[in-house]
């Protein structure tokens, strides 16, 4: 099945600059690409975590979150983002600004349960949440988020691999999708991006 869904660095990304969104204020240079044009609403979907409670919308709702959809058998897309996120924490932590929310989506719920996807955020840090859910779900909010994953055949094993989109996207304090990283992913960018991100968002 196919589903295609699709602060301390003062002065961060400051140059030149372009209209905002309001038609007020300025994005600068640095982030044309990453912010999305009009930031979109999401909808609602009910997914669980690693621990069993609800994951909704409710739970984007006055924080930023960064959301990467994968699986935990992936081979390697997913452990190296891991990694940069984990990587953006600690940068983010350097400098003292705040913490966002990190969600990995399993697009995989037949074989992450619950504790298994715990002990797989919670390899790359405690604070990371794993959350997975029934496949209609998974679809709305990948649809609504703009991701795309496809479950690819088996083999003679029952084997089987997950293609999925290797962005990490961005769900501003609102619920609203906001930014999008892509890839080639490097920690110290996505760092700096995030504060001149969350600086851009106080002003419009």
């Amino acid at each position: 099945m196919i589903a295609v869904l699709i602060a301390s660095v003062a002065g961060a990304g400051l140059g030149a600059y372009h209209l905002g969104r309001d038609g007020q204020h300025a994005i600068p240079d640095s982030l044309m690409g990453t912010l999305w044009p009009q930031p979109r609403v999401l909808g609602e979907f009910a997914l669980i975590d690693h621990d069993g409670a609800e994951f909704g919308l409710q739970q984007l709702r006055g924080q930023w979150t960064l959301v990467f959809f994968g699986y935990t058998s992936c081979p390697d897309i997913c452990p190296s983002t891991m990694l940069t996120l984990r990587g953006v924490s600690a940068a983010l932590g350097e400098t003292g600004a705040a913490q966002p929310q990190v969600v990995l989506v399993s697009v995989d719920p037949q074989r992450d349960s619950a504790d298994k996807l715990g002990e797989y955020v919670g390899y790359f840090d405690p604070d990371f949440r794993g959350v997975t859910g029934a496949p209609e779900q998974l679809y709305a909010l990948a649809l609504q988020i703009g991701a795309m994953y496809e479950l690819l055949p088996a083999d003679e094993n029952g084997s089987y691999e997950v293609a999925h989109s290797a962005s990490i996207f961005l769900v501003d304090p609102q619920a609203r999708m906001y930014a999008a990283f892509s890839p080639p992913l490097q920690s110290d960018q996505i760092a700096k991006k995030l504060v001149a991100i969350a600086h851009y968002y106080e002003k419009s």
